[in-house]
């Protein structure tokens, strides 16, 4: 009876203050991810978050139940809308906004012209998975040498580049820079920056044409993942959203049924 209304009143209060300050600067740059109160595709409530990554401070969470928009899969779509509509309201606009890759996210941002990145980590963590898978596999043993340098390259495509074009430049030298060539066709990136090495060992490269370059080069260059480098996030990330949404874990954890505002 008490502590529910007073926990909204003062989250309320200190939310009109965040937005109050959030109208005042310059385009607002958002985090956004959704947290479901159970695993897989059964959950009853989505909470929604966006974050001003500037600050790293939480502006909005929305809480979505799954039987208001037809299932669990779209709430995340719904809780993005909510966030946005009061942003909108508000009259914030938005510089650009970091989520993971959720097609339903990817389409609605871009039909409503919203500057959309993609969380490195996100890219990183679903190629090292097929890198895993491939690294198992007959023959292929050679490409676990290489994975800690894939993932490494990854996160220095996306934070040394100013343009989306040159991102995919840098990730496509991949391939070549696996087999011991350093210099490269595309001209926006014509060489490694790295400096030249030494070691003739021919065992630390990959050797053309064989069966773990062909399966690397299948997984990290297809037009889905050069889509998704070009649209990743220079500077701002999602971890600390991430962050937040583990510490909710310990107070909301997902084998507790809760109600609609003890959730809230």
């Amino acid at each position: 009876m008490y502590l529910e209304p007073t926990i909204i009143h003062k989250w309320g209060k200190d939310q009109e203050t965040l937005l109050q300050r959030l109208s005042q600067h310059d385009k607002a740059i958002i985090g956004g991810d959704m947290r479901a109160d159970s695993p897989g595709h059964s959950a009853k409530y989505g909470s929604y978050s966006v974050m001003n990554l500037r600050e790293e401070t939480i502006i909005d969470i929305q809480l979505v139940q799954s039987n208001e928009v037809g299932g669990s899969y779209h709430m995340e779509l719904e809780g993005l809308k909510r966030n946005l509509a009061m942003l909108a309201a508000r009259g914030i606009e938005l510089d650009y906004i970091v989520t993971d890759r959720h097609p339903q996210i990817q389409k609605y941002l871009k039909d409503n012209n919203i500057k959309q990145f993609y969380d490195i980590w996100h890219l990183e963590k679903g190629l090292s998975k097929k890198l895993d898978k491939i690294a198992k596999e007959k023959d292929c043993q050679e490409v676990k040498k290489s994975q800690r340098s894939i993932k490494n390259h990854v996160y220095w495509t996306a934070t040394s580049s100013t343009s989306g074009q040159e991102k995919v430049a840098k990730w496509k030298s991949l391939v070549n820079h696996l087999q011991d060539i350093h210099t490269h066709e595309d001209p926006l990136f014509p060489k490694c920056e790295h400096p030249e090495k030494s070691s003739t060992d021919p065992s630390k490269w990959l050797q053309p044409a064989s069966k773990p370059l062909y399966k690397l080069d299948k997984t990290l260059m297809n037009k889905r993942v050069l889509k998704d480098v070009e649209k990743l996030s220079p500077h701002h990330q999602t971890s600390s959203l991430e962050a937040f949404h583990s510490v909710i874990l310990r107070f909301a954890p997902k084998n507790v049924v809760f109600p609609y505002l003890g959730m809230l």
